[in-house]
C-alpha cells in the first residue's frame, strides 16, 4: 500500500513539473508573439499605414494585456486614433494608462501624447469657432506635468515637453513666456536635442521681434523724412498730368 502510494506521489509531481515547463515554454512564445506584433505595428505606424498598425497593435491590446509590449501597443493605438480623427478614443487610451499608473517611468512621455492631444483639438477650434486658446493652455498644464514629474527619469521626453511649452506659447502670441520657456529648456536639460532646438527658436523669436519693432516705428511715423511719404490712398487721389488728361 505504501508502494502504491509512493508511485502516485511521483506520478503526480512529475505531472505537475510537466505541465509547469510547457506554461513557461507557452508564456515565452506569446512574448515573442507580442514582440513581433508591435514590432510590425511601428513599422506600419512609420509607414503611414494607420489601418494595418492599428490591427497590429490590437493585437497586443487584446491578447496580451499583461506583456511588457502592451503599453507600447496602447500608444500605438492611441496615434492611431488620432490619424484617425477619434480624438476622444484617442484621449481615452492615453488617460487609461495615466489613471492606472502601469509604468510610472513612462508617465512624461503619455503627459506629452495628451498635450497634443489637446494641441490638435485647439487647431480644430481655431478652424471651426476661431478660438483655441483654452485648449493650448490645458496642453500647457500637462506638459508642465511632464516636466515636473518625479517618478521617472526619462530626461529626453521632459525636455521635450519643455520645449513644447515654449511652442505652444509662441502659437498663443506670448514671445515673453515662449523665450523664457527655451531659455528653461536650455538651463535645465542642456545637451539634448531639445536645448539645441530651443536656442534656434530663441534666435528666430528675437529676428521677428526686432523685425516686428521696427514696422510699428515706420508706422508710427518715427523714421525721419522717409515717413513723411503720404499713404497709398492718398497717391491714388491725386491725377497726375497724364492722368488728367486721360479724363473724359
Amino acid at each position: 500500500m505504501r508502494r502504491t502510494y509512493l508511485v502516485v506521489v511521483c506520478f503526480i509531481t512529475a505531472l505537475l513539473v510537466s505541465c509547469s515547463s510547457k506554461q513557461v515554454r507557452t508564456t515565452g512564445e506569446e512574448t515573442n508573439r507580442a514582440a513581433e506584433f508591435l514590432k510590425f505595428g511601428n513599422q506600419f505606424l512609420q509607414q503611414g499605414d494607420y489601418e494595418n498598425a492599428f490591427r497590429a497593435f490590437s493585437v497586443v491590446y487584446e491578447n496580451y494585456p499583461t506583456s511588457a509590449e502592451y503599453i507600447d501597443a496602447v500608444i500605438g493605438l492611441s496615434k492611431c486614433y488620432g490619424a484617425f480623427k477619434d480624438y476622444d478614443k484617442q484621449f481615452e487610451l492615453l488617460y487609461s494608462l495615466i489613471r492606472e499608473n502601469m509604468v510610472p517611468s513612462r508617465v512624461p512621455e503619455i503627459y506629452l501624447l495628451i498635450a497634443e492631444f489637446y494641441e490638435n483639438s485647439a487647431g480644430i477650434s481655431e478652424q471651426l469657432t476661431g478660438a483655441g486658446d483654452k485648449d493650448y493652455q490645458t496642453a500647457i498644464d500637462y506638459l508642465k506635468k511632464a516636466v515636473a514629474y518625479e517618478n521617472s527619469n526619462d530626461t529626453l521626453s521632459k525636455a521635450h515637453a519643455q520645449f513644447k511649452i515654449g511652442h505652444l506659447y509662441e502659437k498663443l502670441g506670448d514671445f515673453e513666456n515662449a523665450i523664457a520657456a527655451y531659455q528653461d529648456t536650455i538651463n535645465r536639460f542642456g545637451g539634448t536635442v531639445w536645448a539645441q532646438e530651443a536656442e534656434k527658436q530663441i534666435q528666430l523669436i528675437r529676428e521677428k521681434m526686432r523685425l516686428q519693432a521696427q514696422y510699428e516705428q515706420l508706422k508710427s511715423g518715427n523714421q525721419g523724412p522717409e515717413s513723411q511719404m503720404p499713404a497709398a490712398d492718398t497717391l491714388r487721389s491725386v491725377a497726375s498730368p497724364e492722368d488728367t488728361s486721360a479724363t473724359p
